[in-house]
């Protein structure tokens, strides 16, 4: 070229229509303390669904020592459901990482406590903004966001319809006595761990739940989703179970089937058994 003119080489994921994805951008919204945080608003395409409310999904992140960002999401958790009509926010609860050393330390010890309603205040900004039909909401998580998931049956917010958790840790005293074994974890992440212990109170689960978890994970050991479920079980709270065949914590430990098989049954699940009626 004259050095005056871009010249598209190709486009990756040529197969999916862009239009279909709906929009993505960042925003940040009040939480009841009055700390502001940000979030990753992914609302589907008007064209297609209409102005909303549409229904909902509050997506919290793993670590909770990490952040989200406006890459290609590789799960699909994003992009799959609003290409479907639904609109879904990432808070950035305190805790997380990458957005200012305020924001991280107000997570100190805040598991299932101020991060757990940093996540229900991100509900509640969808429902004000007229985003999200207020019994039409759900929160899904993996790894610390299944740990979310499952705190969500547990508090009294009368906010969800279901929730869904994959590998999630409701032992929260065992997940912390876990750094030990490694030196970073020990240091940095081990005095932030603390706050509600979810499987010491499954029995005040409210709401139904899908828990799945990876038969490899060696992250999160699987037998925390089983006891939970047990709990559930013993309590007489409704639930769903899955274990995923050879699938481990991380997307490098994930094949393609795996992912397909997590959208297609939170899909599933989220329009059949999340409740009354489903989704």
């Amino acid at each position: 070229t004259d050095g005056t003119k871009l010249t598209l080489l190709g486009k990756s994921r040529p197969q999916i229509p862009a239009a279909a994805l709906g929009d993505s951008r960042l925003i940040q919204y009040t939480a009841r303390d009055g700390l502001i945080l940000p979030a990753f608003l992914h609302t589907p395409s008007k064209a297609r669904f209409g102005p909303g409310p549409y229904p909902a999904i509050v997506l919290p992140h793993g670590g909770p020592t990490a952040r989200d960002d406006l890459e290609w999401d590789p799960s699909g958790w994003t992009k799959y459901f609003t290409a479907r009509g639904y609109v879904v926010i990432q808070p950035q609860f305190r805790g997380s990482a990458g957005w200012g050393d305020k924001i991280y330390r107000a997570g100190d010890q805040q598991w299932g406590l101020a991060m757990q309603d940093d996540n229900d205040d991100a509900a509640k900004y969808l429902i004000s903004q007229g985003l999200a039909a207020p019994d039409r909401i759900t929160l899904f998580g993996y790894s610390y966001g299944g740990y979310a998931a499952m705190a969500a049956t547990i508090r009294p917010n009368g906010l969800y319809q279901c929730a869904v958790s994959g590998a999630g840790a409701p032992e929260i005293k065992r997940f912390r006595n876990e750094t030990y074994e490694n030196r970073f974890l020990r240091e940095f992440q081990r005095p932030t761990i603390g706050g509600l212990d979810l499987l010491e109170n499954a029995a005040k689960a409210s709401i139904p739940i899908f828990i799945y978890h990876g038969d490899r994970d060696t992250t999160v050991e699987i037998a925390q989703s089983e006891r939970f479920a047990a709990a559930l079980q013993a309590a007489g709270r409704p639930f769903r179970y899955l274990a995923l065949k050879d699938m481990g914590h991380q997307y490098n430990l994930m094949t393609a089937a795996h992912l397909e098989t997590q959208l297609v049954e939170i899909e599933k699940y989220l329009a059949t058994e999340c409740g009354p009626g489903g989704l």
